[in-house]
């Protein structure tokens, strides 16, 4: 994880991480939720 998010900051790429660990959705910027398959507006 923290080699991917220097990369980011490094280059400047944006990165899609999918993930169910809170851990790792806390270090992140942008955290997006998807219920039953839709992006849950409410969140964003």
């Amino acid at each position: 994880m923290d080699l991917l998010l220097n990369l980011n900051r490094e280059v400047g790429t944006t990165l899609i991480i999918v993930t169910h660990d809170p851990k790792i959705a806390a270090q992140t910027q942008r955290i997006i939720h998807i219920r039953d398959g839709v992006v849950d507006t409410e969140t964003l």
